[in-house]
């Protein structure tokens, strides 16, 4: 290792979990958006509750659908998933699972369900599939909730080292520093593997100091890092939800 090389590859799969010292926004950003969600699904849930007739329960899923899409317009608004490529294949319900954040059948067929009732004329959903959706929209908007004040800083503890992450997500940026075993770090390219772009070690005092470099006491390698490609980020952004959730 060594050298001139400012493109490595990382392994981020570390063995073992965040410790207790993240830190993340104190309130929730946009807070009209996530009352607008409520208010969507509260409504959702009286009109079942006092479930008269059919139209009811078309009612309420149209509610459930626009609370579910109100936290999804707000999560974009702080995440901008449409930077990320696989979003135009996945969708943003996709992006979300492939994140670990959510499982999204039972919610796409709540969106198919709804726009089936309301532009082709289909039946409308029985009372008891109308109770079993609102449970699946409480999930989702209760999953989502941690997601809404962002984790911007934690210090990951594993078997191999540590490392210390700074997360922005609109244009998405991961700053990193820390140790790890040589053979997490690699100057070509494995599948799998994180691409990060090494940046100097900031030093109190002293000249900033190139990274990767030994630490001759236990054989680990220093590094400092930014990741700034969409599409290098989504291991490391599954670890800060992971931490979130």
């Amino acid at each position: 290792m060594g050298g001139k090389n400012n493109t490595w590859w990382l392994c981020t799969e570390f063995s073992a979990s965040f410790s207790d010292e993240g830190s993340r926004f104190g309130t929730v950003l946009n807070p009209a958006l996530k009352r607008q969600a409520d208010s969507s699904f509260a409504h959702a849930e009286y009109r079942i509750a006092n479930h008269a007739s059919e139209f009811d329960c078309i009612d309420a899923i149209l509610a459930l659908k626009r609370a579910m899409q109100t936290r999804l317009d707000h999560l974009d608004e702080i995440y901008k998933f449409n930077q990320y490529s696989e979003a135009k294949n996945l969708g943003w319900l996709g992006l979300l699972e492939s994140w670990g954040v959510i499982r999204q059948r039972m919610l796409r067929r709540m969106r198919q369900l709804r726009n089936a009732v309301e532009h082709d004329g289909a039946e409308p959903p029985s009372l008891e599939e109308c109770q079993d959706y609102c449970e699946v929209a409480w999930w989702f908007l209760r999953g989502t909730s941690p997601l809404l004040m962002p984790l911007t800083e934690t210090t990951f503890i594993f078997d191999e080292g540590h490392m210390s992450f700074r997360f922005r997500y609109s244009p998405v940026t991961i700053l990193a520093s820390g140790k790890v075993n040589p053979e997490m770090l690699s100057d070509a390219e494995i599948a799998g593997w994180t691409k990060v772009e090494m940046v100097p070690e900031r030093r109190t005092g002293e000249p900033n100091r190139e990274t990767p470099y030994g630490n001759p006491q236990d054989g680990t390698y220093q590094i400092s890092f930014r990741v700034a490609d969409p599409s290098s980020v989504h291991s490391l952004l599954r670890m800060a939800f992971k931490e979130l959730l």
